[in-house]
Protein backbone atom coordinates (compact mmCIF):
# COMPACT_ATOMS: atom_id res chain seq x y z
CA UNK A 1 0.00 0.00 0.00
CA UNK A 2 1.26 3.51 -0.86
CA UNK A 3 2.04 5.42 2.03
CA UNK A 4 1.37 8.64 -0.16
CA UNK A 5 -2.21 7.87 -1.27
CA UNK A 6 -3.30 7.04 2.45
CA UNK A 7 -2.01 10.80 3.01
CA UNK A 8 -4.16 11.85 -0.10
CA UNK A 9 -7.44 9.69 1.46
CA UNK A 10 -6.61 11.09 5.11
CA UNK A 11 -5.83 14.90 3.66
CA UNK A 12 -9.51 14.29 1.86
CA UNK A 13 -10.80 13.18 4.81
CA UNK A 14 -9.88 15.78 6.90
CA UNK A 15 -10.97 18.35 4.15
CA UNK A 16 -14.43 16.84 3.59
CA UNK A 17 -15.24 16.80 7.93
CA UNK A 18 -14.82 20.41 8.16
CA UNK A 19 -18.45 21.42 8.21
CA UNK A 20 -20.15 23.39 10.12
CA UNK A 21 -22.42 20.47 12.30
CA UNK A 22 -18.91 18.52 12.57
CA UNK A 23 -16.75 21.07 13.97
CA UNK A 24 -19.75 22.29 15.85
CA UNK A 25 -19.63 18.72 17.96
CA UNK A 26 -15.93 19.02 17.99
CA UNK A 27 -16.31 22.05 19.86
CA UNK A 28 -19.42 20.60 22.19
CA UNK A 29 -16.54 17.68 22.96
CA UNK A 30 -14.11 20.14 23.66
CA UNK A 31 -16.17 22.17 26.01
CA UNK A 32 -17.59 19.62 27.85
CA UNK A 33 -14.85 18.52 30.56
CA UNK A 34 -13.82 22.20 30.54
CA UNK A 35 -17.28 23.49 31.54
CA UNK A 36 -17.82 20.65 34.44
CA UNK A 37 -13.69 20.91 35.73
CA UNK A 38 -14.43 24.98 35.65
CA UNK A 39 -18.07 23.92 38.36
CA UNK A 40 -16.21 21.57 40.13
CA UNK A 41 -13.26 23.82 40.52
CA UNK A 42 -14.83 26.34 42.30
CA UNK A 43 -17.35 25.01 44.05
CA UNK A 44 -15.78 21.65 45.38
CA UNK A 45 -12.42 21.20 47.40
CA UNK A 46 -10.40 19.05 45.70
CA UNK A 47 -6.94 18.98 46.87
CA UNK A 48 -5.83 14.87 46.06
CA UNK A 49 -4.19 14.22 42.63
CA UNK A 50 -5.85 11.20 42.60
CA UNK A 51 -8.94 12.73 42.20
CA UNK A 52 -8.66 14.93 39.77
CA UNK A 53 -6.67 12.58 37.88
CA UNK A 54 -9.75 9.90 37.81
CA UNK A 55 -12.26 12.88 36.97
CA UNK A 56 -10.52 14.34 34.17
CA UNK A 57 -9.83 10.40 33.06
CA UNK A 58 -13.33 9.74 32.85
CA UNK A 59 -14.55 12.61 31.01
CA UNK A 60 -11.38 12.79 28.50
CA UNK A 61 -9.98 9.27 27.78
CA UNK A 62 -13.51 7.62 28.22
CA UNK A 63 -15.63 10.35 27.22
CA UNK A 64 -14.48 12.89 24.66
CA UNK A 65 -12.43 10.06 22.68
CA UNK A 66 -15.32 7.32 22.71
CA UNK A 67 -17.91 10.12 21.41
CA UNK A 68 -15.90 11.20 19.06
CA UNK A 69 -14.78 7.77 17.75
CA UNK A 70 -17.91 7.03 17.79
CA UNK A 71 -19.27 9.73 15.99
CA UNK A 72 -15.99 9.54 13.43
CA UNK A 73 -15.07 5.99 13.22
CA UNK A 74 -18.16 3.71 13.28
CA UNK A 75 -19.82 4.79 10.26
CA UNK A 76 -17.13 5.05 7.91
CA UNK A 77 -17.77 2.16 5.36
CA UNK A 78 -21.68 2.95 6.05
CA UNK A 79 -21.42 6.82 5.00
CA UNK A 80 -20.18 5.98 1.81
CA UNK A 81 -22.44 2.81 1.13
CA UNK A 82 -25.01 5.18 1.88
CA UNK A 83 -23.47 7.93 -0.43
CA UNK A 84 -23.42 5.11 -3.45
CA UNK A 85 -19.40 5.98 -3.53
CA UNK A 86 -18.40 3.10 -2.07
CA UNK A 87 -18.88 1.10 -5.90
CA UNK A 88 -16.10 3.27 -7.49
CA UNK A 89 -13.81 3.03 -4.49
CA UNK A 90 -14.01 -0.85 -4.15
CA UNK A 91 -13.04 -1.14 -8.20
CA UNK A 92 -9.84 0.70 -7.51
CA UNK A 93 -6.56 -1.08 -6.48
CA UNK A 94 -6.50 -1.63 -2.26
CA UNK A 95 -9.29 1.49 -3.03
CA UNK A 96 -10.97 -0.42 -0.05
CA UNK A 97 -8.11 -0.85 2.24
CA UNK A 98 -7.12 2.98 1.74
CA UNK A 99 -10.57 4.08 2.54
CA UNK A 100 -10.39 2.08 5.31
CA UNK A 101 -7.30 2.85 7.05
CA UNK A 102 -7.30 6.83 5.66
CA UNK A 103 -10.63 7.00 7.61
CA UNK A 104 -9.29 4.97 10.29
CA UNK A 105 -6.63 7.66 11.23
CA UNK A 106 -9.04 10.67 10.39
CA UNK A 107 -11.42 9.52 13.42
CA UNK A 108 -8.18 9.44 15.89
CA UNK A 109 -6.39 12.86 14.73
CA UNK A 110 -10.34 14.16 14.95
CA UNK A 111 -10.90 12.84 18.12
CA UNK A 112 -7.55 13.16 20.07
CA UNK A 113 -7.86 16.80 18.66
CA UNK A 114 -10.56 17.28 20.53
CA UNK A 115 -9.10 15.61 23.68
CA UNK A 116 -5.32 17.11 24.06
CA UNK A 117 -7.30 20.69 23.47
CA UNK A 118 -9.53 19.71 26.33
CA UNK A 119 -6.78 18.30 28.26
CA UNK A 120 -4.65 21.20 28.28
CA UNK A 121 -7.66 23.68 28.80
CA UNK A 122 -8.48 21.27 32.19
CA UNK A 123 -4.97 21.34 33.02
CA UNK A 124 -4.38 25.05 33.59
CA UNK A 125 -8.22 25.06 35.08
CA UNK A 126 -6.63 22.51 37.77
CA UNK A 127 -3.72 24.39 37.87
CA UNK A 128 -1.04 23.08 40.83
CA UNK A 129 -4.16 20.54 41.75
CA UNK A 130 -3.11 18.94 38.83
CA UNK A 131 0.46 19.39 37.20
CA UNK A 132 2.27 19.04 34.15
CA UNK A 133 2.58 15.15 35.07
CA UNK A 134 -1.17 14.33 35.14
CA UNK A 135 -1.88 16.61 31.79
CA UNK A 136 1.14 14.34 30.16
CA UNK A 137 -0.59 11.21 31.14
CA UNK A 138 -3.83 11.95 30.26
CA UNK A 139 -2.71 13.31 26.58
CA UNK A 140 -0.76 9.94 26.39
CA UNK A 141 -3.75 8.10 27.45
CA UNK A 142 -6.13 9.89 24.81
CA UNK A 143 -3.85 8.91 22.13
CA UNK A 144 -3.85 5.75 23.09
CA UNK A 145 -7.51 5.43 23.49
CA UNK A 146 -7.81 6.95 19.77
CA UNK A 147 -5.89 4.57 18.51
CA UNK A 148 -7.40 1.11 20.36
CA UNK A 149 -10.93 2.32 20.53
CA UNK A 150 -11.18 3.58 16.60
CA UNK A 151 -10.01 0.20 15.37
CA UNK A 152 -12.89 -1.30 17.50
CA UNK A 153 -15.26 0.79 16.07
CA UNK A 154 -13.80 0.81 12.14
CA UNK A 155 -13.94 -2.85 12.71
CA UNK A 156 -17.94 -2.67 14.31
CA UNK A 157 -18.49 -1.28 10.98
CA UNK A 158 -17.60 -3.18 9.04
CA UNK A 159 -19.64 -6.22 10.79
CA UNK A 160 -22.44 -4.17 10.74
CA UNK A 161 -23.32 -2.51 7.42
CA UNK A 162 -26.83 -1.21 9.28
CA UNK A 163 -27.52 -0.29 12.59
CA UNK A 164 -24.22 0.72 13.03
CA UNK A 165 -24.33 3.16 16.05
CA UNK A 166 -26.95 1.00 17.73
CA UNK A 167 -24.06 -1.65 17.89
CA UNK A 168 -21.15 0.26 18.84
CA UNK A 169 -23.07 2.11 21.49
CA UNK A 170 -24.38 -0.95 23.06
CA UNK A 171 -20.83 -2.63 23.11
CA UNK A 172 -19.73 0.25 24.55
CA UNK A 173 -21.92 -0.04 27.38
CA UNK A 174 -21.87 -3.60 28.23
CA UNK A 175 -18.40 -3.81 27.67
CA UNK A 176 -16.10 -0.97 27.88
CA UNK A 177 -18.40 0.79 30.78
CA UNK A 178 -19.70 -2.69 32.18
CA UNK A 179 -17.59 -5.40 31.59
CA UNK A 180 -14.06 -3.59 32.77
CA UNK A 181 -15.57 -2.66 36.03
CA UNK A 182 -16.26 -6.56 36.92
CA UNK A 183 -13.70 -8.10 39.22
CA UNK A 184 -13.34 -11.13 36.41
CA UNK A 185 -10.66 -12.26 34.06
CA UNK A 186 -12.92 -11.27 30.89
CA UNK A 187 -12.35 -7.31 32.32
CA UNK A 188 -8.67 -7.68 31.38
CA UNK A 189 -9.73 -7.80 27.82
CA UNK A 190 -11.35 -4.52 27.69
CA UNK A 191 -9.49 -1.33 26.54
CA UNK A 192 -10.54 1.02 29.47
CA UNK A 193 -8.84 -1.43 31.93
CA UNK A 194 -5.92 -1.39 30.25
CA UNK A 195 -6.06 2.23 30.35
CA UNK A 196 -7.39 2.59 34.14
CA UNK A 197 -3.75 0.40 35.00
CA UNK A 198 -1.35 3.01 33.10
CA UNK A 199 -2.94 6.01 34.65
CA UNK A 200 -2.18 4.06 38.10
CA UNK A 201 1.11 2.88 37.18
CA UNK A 202 2.41 5.97 35.31
CA UNK A 203 0.98 8.31 38.20
CA UNK A 204 2.38 5.82 41.42
CA UNK A 205 -1.23 5.19 42.75
CA UNK A 206 0.02 2.31 44.39
CA UNK A 207 -2.82 2.73 47.63
CA UNK A 208 -5.23 2.72 44.46
CA UNK A 209 -4.57 -0.29 42.81
CA UNK A 210 -4.01 -2.22 45.71
CA UNK A 211 -7.52 -1.00 47.01
CA UNK A 212 -9.39 -1.53 43.66
CA UNK A 213 -6.95 -3.93 41.91
CA UNK A 214 -10.00 -5.31 39.53
CA UNK A 215 -10.46 -1.05 38.62
CA UNK A 216 -6.68 -0.46 38.19
CA UNK A 217 -5.24 -3.87 37.62
CA UNK A 218 -1.74 -5.08 38.84
CA UNK A 219 0.45 -5.76 35.66
CA UNK A 220 3.27 -4.13 34.79
CA UNK A 221 3.04 -0.98 31.86
CA UNK A 222 4.71 -3.08 29.54
CA UNK A 223 1.86 -5.84 29.56
CA UNK A 224 -0.73 -2.88 29.43
CA UNK A 225 1.03 -1.35 25.90
CA UNK A 226 1.81 -5.02 24.50
CA UNK A 227 -2.47 -5.89 24.87
CA UNK A 228 -3.68 -2.03 23.75
CA UNK A 229 -1.14 -2.71 20.61
CA UNK A 230 -2.58 -6.07 19.83
CA UNK A 231 -5.54 -4.96 20.10
CA UNK A 232 -5.37 -2.15 18.05
CA UNK A 233 -3.32 -3.81 15.13
CA UNK A 234 -5.58 -7.27 15.14
CA UNK A 235 -8.88 -5.65 15.22
CA UNK A 236 -7.50 -3.20 12.56
CA UNK A 237 -6.30 -6.29 10.20
CA UNK A 238 -9.56 -8.47 11.27
CA UNK A 239 -11.55 -5.39 9.62
CA UNK A 240 -9.40 -5.05 6.50
CA UNK A 241 -9.61 -8.30 5.72
CA UNK A 242 -13.32 -8.26 6.22
CA UNK A 243 -13.62 -5.36 3.80
CA UNK A 244 -11.25 -7.29 1.36
CA UNK A 245 -14.09 -10.44 1.25
CA UNK A 246 -16.84 -8.86 1.64
CA UNK A 247 -19.99 -7.54 -0.49
CA UNK A 248 -21.03 -4.63 0.70
CA UNK A 249 -24.94 -3.83 -0.30
CA UNK A 250 -25.52 -0.72 -2.39
CA UNK A 251 -28.27 1.86 -2.04
CA UNK A 252 -30.30 0.06 -4.93
CA UNK A 253 -29.89 -3.37 -2.87
CA UNK A 254 -30.96 -2.05 0.41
Amino acid sequence: MNPLLLMDVVRFELRRSWTLGRTAIWIILVMFPIALMTVLRFTVTVRDVETWGIMLYFLIPEVVCLLGLLLWATPAISTEVEGQTWIYLAMRRSGRNLVLLGKYLTAVLWSFSAAFVSASACAIIMGPAGGFRLWGVMCILSLLSCFAHASLYVLIGTLFFRRTMVTAVFYTMAIEYGLSLVPAVANKLTINYRLRGLMAQWMDWEDARSAAENVFGSEPVSTHLWVLGLISVGLLAVATLRLVRAELPTQQEG
